[in-house]
């Protein structure tokens, strides 16, 4: 059993992911394959079904990338459901408040170190591994809480301090918009905030992560939000990938005219 998020967090080097919308097991399993530490299942913004779920871990578990999915809300039902599948970390959407993260936190982990109830399913190879995933599961499982508010960036401090936080990332887009500069990722306001949130982490001797809001196919630009503080990297999409291709296609027909 391994997770390529703990292990790059462990090794103090950056861990790239993207976020999946589409479903798609062929696409998540081609994403996995493409070099990315881990992958963001985002039930959130897409119409995703538990049975669809299961079909892109299943497809990630045949990469070297660590599947991770993304929740609207603080679901311990769902959290359960997800990780006793094989998902290898979770991501809440909206966490504003200390009590929030500390909720998702104890659900990713089995007792004395959280409230997880037992059942791992496909987790444990469907029993064959049972002892083995019990033994490792609860260190090598991250919790990442999704900060997207002012509320979040006012408690940013004690998020941080909450045991089974391993990491935040920043929503650039909500975010924004919490804090009146929608879209504004250069205002003072939001680079302010976003400066907060690396301090935060620096102190309580965590690793940030950030929704690269700058074009992350630049070097420069991934070099940037590395030299900003920040080590877990969410690199854009499924759906932007394919968007790209497709105004690529369009630029052709204008410049050949057809």
């Amino acid at each position: 059993m391994r997770n390529q998020v703990r292990e790059c967090l462990t090794a103090g080097k950056p861990a790239i992911g993207c976020q999946l919308r589409f479903g798609s097991p062929a696409i998540a399993e081609l994403f996995g394959h493409s070099g990315f530490d881990w992958i963001l299942l985002d039930s959130e913004h897409a119409p995703q079904t538990p049975t669809g779920m299961q079909a892109q871990l299943q497809a990630i578990g045949n990469t070297p990338a660590a599947p991770i999915v993304r929740l609207p809300n603080i679901d311990e039902e769902l959290i359960r459901l997800y990780l006793d599948m094989g998902a290898m970390g979770i991501l809440t959407a909206f966490t504003n408040t200390p009590e929030e993260a500390e909720r998702a936190a104890h659900a990713c982990r089995y007792p004395p170190r959280g409230d997880r109830s037992f059942g791992p399913h496909r987790a444990s190879h469907y029993g064959l591994r049972t002892q083995e995933y019990l033994e490792k599961i609860d260190d090598l499982v991250v919790y990442m809480a999704l900060i997207e508010s002012a509320e979040a960036i006012d408690n940013i401090d004690a998020i941080f301090a909450v045991e089974g936080m391993d990491t935040v990332i920043i929503g650039p887009v909500d975010l924004s918009y919490s804090l009146g500069v929608p879209f504004d990722y250069e205002s003072d306001t939001f680079q302010e905030a976003q400066a907060k949130v690396a301090e935060a982490a620096s102190k309580a001797g965590k690793p940030a992560g950030l929704g690269v809001y700058r074009n992350p196919l630049e070097s420069a630009n991934m070099k940037r939000a590395m030299d900003d503080g920040f080590q877990v990297l969410l690199t854009g999409s499924d759906e932007g990938t394919l968007m790209e291709g497709c105004r690529q296609m369009a630029k052709v027909r204008e410049h050949l005219g057809i």
